[in-house]
């Protein structure tokens, strides 16, 4: 007892920075905790918004077209009617839909657009699919027909010559869908999809006729197209900036329009 009262300073000193370093100690392992619940629900909400996508699936439901006097020239259109679909958890908005054909065997220009500028759709809700057409015009048409043309002379003498290979291919329609999510970030999903042939359509009983060909379209001629089943297509999603946006809406139509009109900044 005489001790304790003998150093009762000392004691008192011992205990008043034993206390401070439990404090010190608390406030380190609350300011940890703290941290560590920040990030973690930080990273819940990044994730849910990850999760919180849209995610546009592009399908072509038909192909047809028409040729007709169009009083100084023959004028065909080629007319691709197709789906998107929203399948994503969030609505897609500033939805731009362009259409390209890849010829397989042309030493000129490999890609043949369609015409005008890309379709549009301000927002597409998620569950929900939009229906519209793009089409092409006569000289795309018939760039489109001659490569045809060459891989169906070429598949004939390779089922001849040596069957087992794989045929040659025809077009590549591409269908380049990109759009927006709510926070701004852009998506572009694209769909690259083989067009098999262009048949003549009778028109007295409906019936399919033979290959189209270049050199015997005429007035009121009528064309219906097959494309490769959709299990053999190639659907790819990714994440894009809105610069590379840009640069595929000027590229598409780069003499039709200005960029301003295609996307504000």
């Amino acid at each position: 007892m005489e001790y304790i009262q003998n150093n009762a300073i000392m004691i008192q000193l011992i205990c008043t920075i034993c206390m401070l370093l439990v404090t010190i100690l608390y406030v380190v392992f609350t300011w940890i905790q703290s941290k560590y619940t920040k990030q973690a629900f930080l990273e819940s909400i990044k994730q849910s918004k990850e999760d919180r996508q849209p995610y546009i699936v592009p399908t072509i439901e038909r192909v047809s077209g028409v040729a007709f006097d169009a009083s100084t020239y023959l004028r065909i259109q080629l007319s691709f009617e197709y789906a998107l679909e929203n399948v994503g958890d969030s609505s897609a908005v500033s939805v731009y839909t362009l259409l390209y054909a890849r010829r397989q065997h042309s030493n000129d220009q490999k890609l043949v657009y369609a015409h005008l500028i890309p379709n549009y759709n301000y927002s597409i809700r998620q569950g929900i699919e939009v229906k519209d057409r793009i089409h092409f015009e006569t000289d795309e048409f018939r760039d489109i027909v001659e490569d045809l043309e060459i891989s169906h002379v070429k598949n004939v003498k390779r089922i001849e010559t040596n069957p087992s290979q794989d045929p040659y291919k025809g077009p590549i329609i591409i269908m380049r869908v990109m759009y927006m999510n709510m926070m701004g970030q852009w998506f572009e999903s694209m769909l690259e999809q083989e067009l098999l042939e262009l048949r003549f359509k009778l028109n007295e009983d409906k019936k399919i006729g033979k290959h189209v060909s270049n050199n015997e379209i005429k007035d009121k001629d009528v064309f219906e197209g097959y494309m490769i089943n959709p299990c053999y297509s190639r659907l790819t999603r990714k994440m894009v900036t809105k610069e590379y946006v840009k640069d595929k809406l000027i590229e598409c139509r780069k003499n039709a329009i200005s960029e301003s009109i295609f996307l504000d900044d």
